[in-house]
This record gives C-alpha cells, structure tokens and sequence, in this order.
C-alpha cells in the first residue's frame, strides 16, 4: 500500500481554495460592473428624426350642387305638358313644363279685352285719327241741326198754343224734346271739342287711370298664370323628372330638378378645436364610398363666420360650417353620394418629428426628456405642425437625439436612467402629412 504524500495534498488543498477565492473575486467584481453599469430607472427611448409631416383636418359629408333649381308644384295639379327629358341641356328661361289652369287662362284672356278696349278708349281720346276727327265732326253737325230743328219745332207750337190752336200738352212734350235735343248736341260738341284740342286734364287722368287699371289685371293675371307655367331659372342638364303628362302633382312635390353636375360641393361641419386651421383655398382630397378607387380633388370654398352648435347623442358639439368645391370632370361623382375629406391645413414636407409620448407640458411650457448618456436632461421644445402621432420640433432638439417615451412622473433632472434593450421606435412605414 503506498504512502501519502502529504506536501502534494497540501498543495493541492491550497490551489483548490484559491481557485474558489479567485472565482467569488470575479463573481462579485462582475456584479459591481453590472450595478454600475445597469443603476438607474428603465426607459424606453425613440431617435429624433427628420420625416414627412403635414397637418390634416378631417370631416364626412354629402355631394351637393352648388347651383340647382327645383320645380316644386305650388297647388295640386295635373301636369298637363312636358318639354324636356332627363339629360337634357337647357338655358335660363327655356319653357319646362305646363299644368292643367283652365280658370286662370280664362282670366287672363278677359284681363287682355279689358284692356284692348281701355287702350283704344285711350288712343281716341288723345290721339284721334282724322278717320275719328271725320265722324266726330259729323256727329256734332248733325246734333246742331237735330237740335235747331226741335228748337223751332217748340218755338212754333208755343205759338199754336197761345192761339189756342193746339193743347198746353202738346207744347210741353215739344219743349221736352228740345231739352233731351239740346243735351246731346253738348255731348256730340264736348266729343268734338276733344278730338280737336285734346282732352282736359281730369278726363286725361281719368282715362290713364282706367288703362293703368286694366294693364295692371293684366299683369296679375299673368303673375297667376305664371305659377302654372315652369320656366328654367338657370342653365344646366334635367337631372331628375318625377311626373309624366298626365299625372298629378301634388301640393309641395318636386317634379322637376336641374343642376350643374359638373359644380359640385360639399357641406361640412368642423370642430371648433380644427377650425382655426382651416382656411379658404385650402387642398381637399375627397373619398366616395361608392367609388373607393378614386381620390378626387378638391378646395375649400368658405368658412363660416359664426360657429353653430348641435346636438349629438344627447350631447352639445359647436362647429364651424365649411364649404368645399369639388373638381369632378369625369361625371362620375353623383350629388347624395357620402364623402370623406382630408382638408390639407398644412402641406406636407420634410419636418423634425417626435412622437406625443415623449412630450408633455409644465406650466405652459412644452418639455421633453433627453437621454444623455445614462441620465435625464429635462429640454424645452417650441412646436410645430401637429400630425396624427407625431408633432413638429422647431427648437429645442436635432437630429439623432434620443428622447425618453412616457417618461416617469418622479424622474428628475439629472436621474440616472437605462434604456431598455429593444427600445420603442417609430414605425417605418408611418408617414404622415
């Protein structure tokens, strides 16, 4: 059996200690490197960058005309003539359709004699024809002759009478005649005084009166008759026909409409909050519902002075009206068709973005946290356009530096911080303008 060799255990003894010595050495000096390296509050972080940024105000609607005319039956009546067709192209004035007024065309036909007889009354009394001169020259000789001749009549009888040849009775009817005589032959001279010389200035008056009376049933009749009598108040194309010749229309319908259909427009309703930043002869891009293929361009037109509020589902919303034009020369947008719009308030460019979780405000300043090389640096921003998830820096930051998202409430200026090893980032394919 062999001896031990006690000095080689010893020594063996002695290596395996200080190999354990060794170890715990390493194993403590690691995790000191490790808390000095790792001390400090978790954050995540995201780079400042440059991307392409605008300011958008969005709203939903309906496709309007900006010009339209609506026959809409004022009594119920039977269309009685129709003169265009869906489709068709009409001018200002050109006649559309007739409805069944037999009363009123009656009395606008008596309006007309009425007046006919007023302006020829007129006519003969201050600008007589020598035809007129010729009988009313004819009338008054005859009237005087009528008249000297009665004259004489009464005169011989008186004579008889006081002779006693004829009756009191006799003489009486004679003197009577004369009276009746004598009283159209100053009629049959007034007439011809007239025709001569003209009227006097109350019978001028009187006259004009009576033909402004007539000439004014007239118009009246026409005004009633023009009710039933529909007229194109604008150019443009018949886009809808609701009746036939034939039907009936009731009070209130609307038979008959006409539009532009190349000047379209939309009317929207914007928040308060957005309508600071929308302004007249700003871009809109436009999407239908019925044509998702398409974008169509627009402008926004006007903007209302005066803000309005509504009710919501119980709630009060204030708005600000907004006009837009549409510019469709396919034809394929139809007014009623339901649009979004992306008013463009702010054109899109290359701008310093972050995103919201790395600003918040103190005291009406906007602040964001910097990481600087393990710690918190508290840094004032001034801000720009403000995007969907991103907002503008104009001073304050540049690129390449990272800031800390969602920063927590307690840190301060100066904290040690970590960033996380897979730290928050935007996404690369957000582009927002």
């Amino acid at each position: 059996m062999p001896a031990f060799n006690i000095r080689t255990i010893c020594q063996t003894t002695i290596f395996k200690i200080a190999l354990i010595i060794i170890a715990v050495a390493l194993i403590s000096g690691l995790n000191l490197w490790r808390n000095h390296k790792y001390s400090g509050t978790l954050v995540h972080t995201t780079k400042v960058e440059e991307k392409v940024l605008g300011e958008k105000v969005y709203a939903s609607g309906r496709i309007e005309l900006q010009e339209k005319q609506e026959a809409v039956a004022q009594e119920s009546r039977i269309l009685k003539q129709l003169y265009v067709k869906t489709g068709e192209r009409v001018k200002a004035g050109q006649l559309l359709a007739v409805l069944d007024c037999p009363a009123e065309e009656r009395s606008l036909a008596d309006a007309l004699a009425a007046l006919a007889s007023e302006e020829l009354r007129y006519k003969e009394l201050v600008n007589p024809s020598a035809e007129d001169l010729a009988i009313g020259q004819a009338e008054f000789e005859e009237a005087k002759i009528t008249c000297d001749n009665k004259r004489k009549t009464w005169e011989r009888k008186e004579a008889l009478c006081a002779a006693g040849a004829i009756s009191a009775q006799e003489m009486e009817t004679a003197r009577q005649e004369l009276l009746v005589q004598e009283a159209a032959f100053l009629k049959a001279q007034k007439r011809y005084d007239i025709l001569c010389h003209g009227p006097r200035a109350a019978e001028r008056q009187a006259a004009e009166a009576n033909l402004s009376k007539a000439q004014s049933a007239v118009q009246a009749a026409e005004e009633e008759l023009a009710r039933y009598t529909i007229k194109a108040e604008m150019n443009g194309v018949i886009l809808n026909i609701e009746k036939r010749p034939g039907d009936m229309i009731k009070a209130g319908d609307i038979f008959i409409s006409i539009g532009q259909p190349e000047r379209l427009q939309v009317k929207v309703g914007v928040s308060e909050a957005d309508a600071a930043r929308v302004k007249p002869g700003q871009k809109v891009l436009i999407e239908a519902a019925a044509l998702p293929e398409k974008i169509f361009a627009g402008k926004v037109s006007e903007v209302a002075g005066l803000a309005r509020t509504k009710e919501v589902n119980n709630t009060r919303q204030v708005e600000v009206a907004v006009g837009v034009s549409v510019e469709d020369k396919s034809g394929r947008l139809k007014p009623g068709y339901s649009v979004d719009l992306e008013i463009i308030s702010v054109t899109a460019k290359k701008r310093l973005v972050i995103p919201y979780e790395a600003l918040q405000e103190n005291r009406g300043k906007k602040q964001v946290w910097i990481y600087d090389d393990g710690k918190a640096r508290l840094q004032t921003v001034t801000i720009g356009v403000e995007g969907e998830l991103q907002l503008e820096v104009t001073k304050g930051l540049k690129p390449g530096d990272l800031l800390i998202l969602d920063p927590p409430k307690q840190l301060k200026n100066g904290d040690k911080v970590r960033r996380t090893t897979t730290p928050a980032t935007f996404s690369k394919d957000e582009k927002h303008d």
